[in-house]
């Protein structure tokens, strides 16, 4: 949706002969142009007795039933939500939701993969409010597209892999106490505005004007509860360390969102050791979990619980030097790997096989770990790993 017409084809387009191709891409002109050459339009269709709402696909102002469940039902329907109700989005409410971003309606922000979707500033406030947004939110929605949209952060392969990939937004900076971002306990759970309905945002932004439709476009094969909602904020007080962000070039007081792909939460649980060597032995084994198949990660990062990352530190450790600990523990031996995992991994990831080490690590470099303080009190942290071929964007906050 918000971008070109789809088009049906018979296999996954990972798997179409080029003749068979040819013939998909040549169906397609007629609607394609349509697309290309489509202009706005004030035409309203729907239920008598609604109200006027944009329509995310067309940009036409439609009809929609005043009704909760009708909406709902009507919203579903075509495909614009992620199967759970949301709000209108009026006119009122879009205008509320770009002027609190300071950038015109028609301000272009890219095009959203994988149908290269214009996201202007209008149809991602639409989506913004359909996703239960407060016009305050609307800056880091944008900062999380803007991140998403960075060619680092490979977009288009996030969008249509099979993998359960899902983007998390990490945001730092004052914004996180003004705006009530949770930072502390159940970080990743649910119970916030903010965190459920930003993220949620960002993900409406890649299915509604990106295009990535489950079963279609989106090819992800069993998917994860990530890919309805994923933002967290960073505990920057309860952290000894300095921030994501300024870690990425920030001032401290600036205001930053972090977009990270990545494929489910594993649990770091280590209720025992009190000493940071044996902390490390547990993140290591945790991170080593998934290394066994040709799935690999390009980045991967640690979410700290303050009391992990308080034994840490006072055990003399920086970020710097985690990630260099982490880097030559969390590695998988290749006799644990089998030989047609082994022969795919020689590809992907060569630079393993170039020695005899034997060995695989989980990442190709101490700075590919990222390292973020998040949670509330307990011993309990987490492993989160990255998708290949995508990097970490951070983004500020205008």
């Amino acid at each position: 949706m918000g971008g070109l017409p789809l088009v049906e084809v018979p296999h996954p387009v990972g798997t179409i002969p080029v003749d068979a191709l040819k013939k998909v891409a040549a169906a397609a002109v007629e609607s394609i142009i349509a697309g290309l050459t489509r202009k706005n339009g004030n035409a309203e269709i729907g239920t008598e007795g609604g109200e006027k709402s944009h329509d995310p696909e067309t940009e036409k102002m439609i009809t929609v039933p005043r009704d909760p469940a009708a909406l709902f039902h009507f919203v579903a329907a075509r495909g614009w939500s992620d199967g759970l109700p949301v709000l209108p989005p009026t006119p009122a409410a879009v205008n509320a939701m770009i002027g609190a971003c300071g950038l015109k309606r028609d301000h272009v922000l890219g095009t959203i993969p994988p149908l290269n979707g214009i996201a202007t500033v209008e149809k991602i406030a639409a989506n913004a409010v359909m996703a239960g947004c407060l016009p305050d939110y609307f800056p880091l929605v944008l900062a999380g597209v803007t991140g998403m949209l960075q060619p680092g952060f490979n977009l288009d392969g996030v969008q249509t892999t099979t993998g359960n990939v899902a983007p998390l937004a990490i945001v730092n900076g004052p914004c996180r106490k003004t705006l009530e971002i949770n930072c502390g306990a159940n970080v990743l759970g649910q119970g916030w505005r903010a965190n459920a309905t930003i993220g949620r945002a960002i993900r409406f932004v890649m299915t509604n004007i990106g295009g990535a439709v489950p079963g279609l476009y989106d090819k992800s094969t069993v998917g994860q509860p990530a890919k309805y909602t994923f933002c967290v904020g960073e505990n920057e007080e309860e952290s000894p360390w300095e921030s994501l962000h300024v870690e990425r070039g920030f001032n401290r007081e600036a205001d930053a969102v972090s977009m990270f792909g990545c494929s489910g939460v594993n649990s770091a649980v280590d209720m025992a050791s009190q000493n940071a060597k044996g902390l490390l032995k547990t993140f290591a084994l945790t991170m080593i979990g998934g290394m066994t198949s040709g799935v690999t990660s390009t980045e991967v990062m640690l979410i700290l619980c303050p009391e992990h990352a308080a034994i840490l530190s006072t055990g003399g450790y920086s970020k710097s030097t985690l990630r260099q600990e982490l880097f030559e523990m969390a590695r998988v031996p290749f006799e644990k790997i089998s030989d047609d995992n082994l022969e795919l991994l020689s590809k992907r990831r060569p630079s393993w096989f170039a020695n005899n080490t034997r060995e695989l690590g989980a990442v190709d470099r101490p700075e590919d770990i990222w390292i973020v303080v998040a949670g509330g009190a307990g011993a309990k942290s987490a492993y989160i790993p990255g998708r290949t071929g995508t990097h970490l964007q951070t983004t500020k906050i205008e």
